[in-house]
């Protein structure tokens, strides 16, 4: 397998904090006052490990064991950037790239930090109010650098008052209707036909979260594992050369006009809404 791995990875439908998706954002400038989705200008993820596993026990809220259950074909201990910008994944470096044993696998994995970073600026057809405090009312909004979860993420006036600033997303639950629960969550029957996938939430030493907090502390949250079940088994043999991974943030961004403090429908407050990953074994 190359040494060098390239930044291609989808393991399928990972839609963090709502289960029921929001139609997609009108061409801007936005119209209406309709929660919405879209693509944002930037998002970031650091990624600490990923691979392809057999023998995973995706129904159960236990943390599986990616040791005895999985190849890892990427490790950064410090975990690689990745930088994704209008929907278009960048280069993965550093770290160690490993061939996994020629087998046939069910499963890929990936480890990200619970924390995601984005930035974004988007125009509305009429004025609207920012959730920032102060708030500002105007046809152009942007990330202010508040963190989400918080409700006050975004700023709004002319445009050129705009001056997005990145915003920390911290993923402390896992807000989905079956399995009810906050650290662990199935995503089945993608509407795009992707792999089923199956996420937790574990602390620094990789047990399971028990807190709705991010940090190194035991219980609380600092990493989600991400693993989907391959529609179609995934061989790795004499013909493979490399494992490629691209992440697709085309509903990255929730343009919420309901969430709490906003209390009339023209004051918004941008967000997280879901991203999406694939695995592909290579043969080029």
């Amino acid at each position: 397998m190359n040494k060098k791995i390239k930044t291609l990875v989808f393991i399928s439908s990972l839609a963090f904090g709502q289960q029921a998706l929001a139609a997609a954002c009108s061409a801007e400038p936005i119209t209406g006052t309709t929660d919405c989705w879209g693509i944002p200008d930037t998002y970031t993820i650091t990624l600490f490990e990923m691979g392809v596993c057999n023998n995973i026990s995706d129904q159960s809220s236990t943390v599986p064991d990616l040791a005895n259950s999985c190849q890892t074909a990427y490790l950064n201990t410090s975990g690689a950037t990745v930088d994704i910008e209008n929907n278009v994944t960048g280069e993965l470096s550093g770290g160690t790239t490993t061939r996994p044993e020629e087998n046939t696998y069910a499963y890929g994995f990936m480890k990200v930090d619970a924390k995601v970073i984005m930035k974004h600026q988007a125009t509305f057809a009429a004025e609207i109010t920012g959730s920032g405090d102060p708030n500002g009312t105007g046809t152009t909004c942007w990330t202010n650098g508040n963190q989400s979860p918080g409700g006050e993420t975004t700023d709004c006036g002319s445009a050129e008052d705009a001056n997005p600033q990145n915003m920390n997303v911290f993923i402390l639950s896992l807000l989905c209707g079956s399995p009810v629960g906050n650290f662990y969550c199935r995503y089945e029957n993608d509407a795009e036909g992707l792999d089923n996938t199956y996420a937790w939430l574990v602390d620094a030493n990789g047990n399971a979260s028990t807190n709705p907090n991010y940090s190194e502390t035991a219980g609380d949250v600092k990493y989600l594992i991400g693993i989907a079940k391959f529609n179609e088994p995934k061989a790795v043999n004499d013909t493979s050369t490399g494992m490629q991974a691209q992440y697709r943030v085309s509903r990255g961004l929730n343009v919420d006009f309901t969430l709490p403090p906003a209390t009339a429908s023209n004051e918004v407050n941008f967000n997280l809404q879901e991203f999406k990953v694939i695995t592909t074994i290579t043969t080029d």
